[in-house]
């Protein structure tokens, strides 16, 4: 019985030590995954983006343990503002939450209520007649994309003329409308469209700069030629 009871205590003393470590592993995990966030990092140029509607998002998410919480959630809601394009929310040892954030490059004006990035897409924020862009598009929801593409083409085709597009419109029937920076009206229609670009590119190079100067607006939408409108103020 003696050497029974001995052979128990032995093992006791070995397993003690084991036990007594997997208590404090137990504990350091758990003091661990309970251990609040200590840091918030975040980075990234943003100018329009509303920090602090940013901030009042963010908090709810942070108050949890720094292990559990959801960067998924996070992001999501992050990214309700209409400026933020993108948040890349990362943890970083031992408590530290790091926030990348990146803004929407304003490109133009849509439909005059609407927003379009550099991307092509189309956002909403707050008082968008107050930012300054060049270029209106406006165009029917499911015809933006080919409003996007027919801008493209031209602006590179004109490109050589040292004008740009200031508002390109595209009718729900499909006939193209487009005010250049030069003050000028173009009316394109929708027939013959390559056809009738190629005619207005010739006729304006052979005028002079005064000349264009003078013109108001220009009616591709002739079968062999094109009509020509001048600004009032000029004896035409």
């Amino acid at each position: 019985m003696a050497t029974r009871h001995s052979g128990w205590q032995g093992w006791l003393k070995a397993l003690l030590p084991l036990l007594l470590l997997l208590l404090a592993a137990s504990y350091a995990l758990h003091w661990m995954l309970a251990r609040p966030v200590g840091q918030v990092s975040i980075y990234g140029e943003v100018r329009y983006v509303d920090q602090q509607l940013l901030q009042q998002r963010a908090l709810p998410w942070l108050s949890e343990a720094f292990w559990r919480v959801d960067l998924t959630g996070l992001q999501e809601d992050l990214e309700r503002d209409p400026w933020l394009e993108k948040a890349v929310i990362t943890r970083r040892w031992p408590n530290q939450i790091s926030i990348q954030l990146q803004e929407r490059q304003a490109w133009a004006r849509w439909n005059g209520r609407a927003v379009l990035d550099e991307q092509g897409e189309a956002f909403y924020p707050a008082n968008p007649e107050s930012l300054d862009l060049s270029l209106h598009i406006f165009s029917e929801a499911d015809q933006l994309q080919e409003a996007l593409e027919f801008h493209q083409q031209l602006a590179e085709a004109i490109e050589p003329l040292d004008i740009a597009i200031s508002e390109l419109r595209l009718e729900p029937r499909g006939a193209w409308q487009l005010q250049l920076t030069s003050g000028v009206t173009l009316m394109l229609g929708r027939d013959n469209i390559e056809k009738r670009i190629n005619r207005f590119i010739w006729v304006w190079d052979q005028w002079s700069e005064d000349k264009q100067a003078q013109i108001n607006i220009i009616d591709t939408r002739y079968p062999n030629g094109l009509s020509v409108g001048w600004k009032k103020t000029e004896d035409k």
